[in-house]
């Protein structure tokens, strides 16, 4: 059962995307109401920069960005131009990590060495600006973490879905693993994973309007449905929804630096 007072951070969703134009607001409404105060916007490409700016001066107490490419956004004709509006406007606006970065062998391994490219100059700007990250991984787990074990950054591994051994490297690297609704899929490994490797290190996300929570699958996700998947947890875990909060804050604290 969901419980009132309790205060959270939604660590990563696209709420800029097109499927939030005709009730945005009133989404961020919700969310708020929920208890979920603060709102992650990563950036994918620089095609998102200026919905998602747009939102942060809108709504500067709830939402806060994140700059970077995604890998799927990358390719050998624009690599060049993408990096560089990062590097441009990295000191223009008040960024709170650099993301969303990584790998994606999914859909394509056409740009692998361009994605490989990228997401190095982007753990390269990262350690030079001290600056948390959040990194997306999809069927390049291994391959990420081995490319990260050159660099002592703090971070997300957004929407982790490797094995036990994988989430132990993620943890080793002093990342947290990024948790949201597919956590409550059925036959999902997630939950064994969290109560192995304890549930001090994740953070909550959505990655809407993607991957929402039962009983919301198939439909569009939203920040307001945080508070399902922890108390979904707090069930599975037979821990108490107030620390499940409260060692989410602490950690969001710790990489991103943003207070409830």
């Amino acid at each position: 059962m969901e419980k009132k007072g309790l205060l959270y951070v939604d660590t990563h969703s696209h709420l800029y995307d097109e499927a939030f134009d005709n009730d945005r607001k009133e989404t961020i409404e919700r969310a708020v109401e929920s208890g979920v105060k603060k709102i992650i916007l990563p950036s994918v490409d620089s095609s998102t920069m200026d919905r998602m700016m747009c939102m942060v001066k809108e709504y500067p107490s709830v939402c806060k960005m994140m700059i970077g490419v995604h890998p799927t956004s990358i390719t050998s004709e624009n690599i060049k131009r993408e990096l560089k509006v990062v590097e441009e406007n990295y000191p223009l606006y008040d960024w709170v990590g650099i993301g969303e970065i990584g790998l994606d062998f999914y859909w394509d391994t056409t740009y692998k060495k361009e994605q490989e490219e990228a997401f190095e100059w982007q753990l390269d700007l990262a350690i030079k600006q001290n600056a948390p990250v959040s990194v997306h991984s999809r069927e390049a787990m291994d391959r990420t973490l081995d490319m990260m074990s050159r660099y002592d950054v703090r971070g997300v591994m957004h929407c982790f879905s490797g094995t036990y051994s994988q989430a132990c490297r993620v943890l080793d690297r002093g990342l947290k693993i990024g948790v949201g609704g597919t956590v409550t899929y059925k036959n999902n490994p997630m939950r064994e994973i969290i109560r192995a490797v304890g549930y001090e290190h994740i953070v909550y996300e959505t990655d809407a309007p993607y991957l929402p929570p039962v009983p919301h699958r198939g439909k569009r996700n939203e920040s307001s449905y945080i508070p399902l998947v922890v108390a979904y947890l707090s069930e599975c875990l037979d821990v108490s929804m107030e620390k499940l909060s409260a060692a989410a804050q602490k950690n969001v604290e710790e990489v991103f630096g943003l207070t409830l």
